[in-house]
């Protein structure tokens, strides 16, 4: 009887004992597979952030990438204390990093209304080009000042009030200084808005004004 108990107590321990080894084994199989998958997991995030390091070197040194070119066409209406009228301008540049961007621009421009001209002249005319540049920067996010400055030449022609109308016009060579000072908002995405909102003074030698000052609403597409 006794053999019996002994030989019954050893088969249970045998038992208990196979089963904690058959437990520990799962468990260190558990243990491989989640260290496995967290080994992946870092080695997949790594060579993510290695092709971004490698993207962002090769857009820093290649030419390709460094030079953007980007495009502006706009519109702008100006409401001045002589001269009311508009332009079509184009702006072309480089996005680059300096402070200070000074793109290319064609501007054409007309007149609507002329106001608060002297009053011996009539049947007067005027045709200005504006040679000269202007530059803009960031100031925050998506908004920029921007500063220019030009020198109107051309010419005007007109009459005096005690002139016939069938007599010849006269002529005269004009010449002066034009500022501006705008605050635009340009769309941060390649193709979008452009809005721009500023003022303006001019100092003119015409016969029938001498000084212009007014302000300008300006709207467009970034390309």
């Amino acid at each position: 009887m006794r053999k019996v108990l002994l030989l019954l107590v050893l088969l249970l321990s045998a038992v208990s004992g196979f089963a904690q080894f058959t437990f520990d084994a799962n468990q260190t199989e558990e243990y491989l597979r989640k260290k496995a998958e967290q080994t992946e997991a870092k080695r997949v995030r790594d060579s993510i952030r290695q092709e971004k390091i490698e993207y962002q070197e090769v857009m820093a040194t290649d030419i390709r990438y460094k030079l953007k070119w980007i495009n502006m066409l706009t519109y702008r209406q100006t409401m001045g204390f002589v001269e009311t009228g508009y332009n079509l301008s184009y702006y072309g540049y480089l996005k680059n990093n300096n402070v200070w961007t000074y793109p290319i621009s064609i501007k054409l421009s007309g007149s609507t209304d002329y106001s608060n001209i002297k009053s011996r002249y009539r049947d007067w005319s005027q045709n200005l080009s504006y040679w000269g540049m202007s530059g803009f920067r960031n100031i925050k996010d998506n908004w920029y000042v921007s500063l220019g400055g030009y020198i109107p030449l051309g010419w005007e022609r007109y009459r005096y009030d005690e002139q016939l109308s069938s007599e010849k016009r006269h002529f005269h060579l004009l010449c002066g200084v034009n500022t501006e000072e705008r605050i635009l908002y340009m769309s941060p995405n390649k193709t979008g808005l452009v809005l721009g909102a500023g003022f303006y003074q001019k100092l003119m030698n015409s016969k029938v004004y001498t000084v212009d000052v007014g302000f300008s609403l300006e709207v467009g597409l970034k390309f």
